[in-house]
């Protein structure tokens, strides 16, 4: 290839990657959902693919949770070892559990996407019928998968909510670390591990139930819906 040509692909790449950042995470998320339909992805298929991308990020947002959560137990109110690589550890800590928990508003993003496209296709599929009762199947099947698609969202919304004040706590005890501790300052954080543990578990217990309703609605998503030939029908 030559200097020519790799300079023209830079600046094509540039271009795309300001175009994509222009038009927005939704926009983006959009097309790549018809860029896969292009090469014969189903919209069930992309959908069932994001509930378990989502899924899997809020178990991976568990995971870094509960570990961050240990290191604040064992280090906050330590006095073994350098104050200075103490704070530094919990702020690491800190830091990488918000980038984790901040994929999450993206995930739930992306299902609400593809949902309303999959829903809105499947919806004007049910005029191909001739069969009454074939429609009425389909139709429940439809509204069961909405319901089911709401109750999720509203999961991995809940506990993308309870992460906020769990992160905050994370926050002001990166910040107390920072200072040496006595008596009463051990006694003060002790108290406050109380509360940041109760905003911790319940969080857990918010992503756990995210993951059930996204196990859920992906036994419901794989079900094949039948034309009215009797044979399977992917929307």
């Amino acid at each position: 290839m030559n200097e020519f040509i790799k300079g023209r692909l830079v600046v094509f790449t540039l271009f795309l990657a300001a175009a994509l950042s222009f038009t927005g995470c939704q926009t983006m998320q959009g097309a790549l959902n018809r860029t896969k339909e292009v090469f014969g992805v189903k919209k069930r298929t992309i959908m069932v693919g994001e509930v378990r991308d989502a899924r899997s990020s809020m178990e991976g947002v568990k995971a870094q949770f509960q570990s961050a959560m240990e290191q604040f137990r064992s280090l906050v109110t330590s006095s073994q070892g350098a104050l200075d690589k103490r704070h530094k550890i919990l702020k690491a800590a800190y830091e990488k559990t918000e980038k984790k928990a901040a994929d999450i508003q993206g995930k739930i993003d992306a299902v609400k996407i593809v949902a309303e496209e999959l829903f809105t296709e499947w919806e004007t599929q049910l005029d191909q019928y001739t069969s009454d009762n074939l429609r009425r199947g389909s139709e429940q099947r439809l509204q069961e998968a909405r319901n089911q698609t709401v109750i999720f969202i509203n999961a991995m919304t809940g506990a993308n909510e309870k992460a906020g004040p769990v992160l905050a706590a994370f926050s002001e005890l990166v910040l107390f670390s920072s200072h040496d501790l006595n008596a009463e300052s051990i006694e003060a954080i002790s108290n406050e591990m109380l509360s940041v543990e109760q905003k911790h578990d319940s969080l857990i217990k918010g992503i756990d139930l995210s993951m059930s309703e996204a196990d859920r609605l992906v036994d419901l998503m794989m079900g094949t819906e039948m034309d009215v030939n009797g044979t399977g029908r992917e929307p």
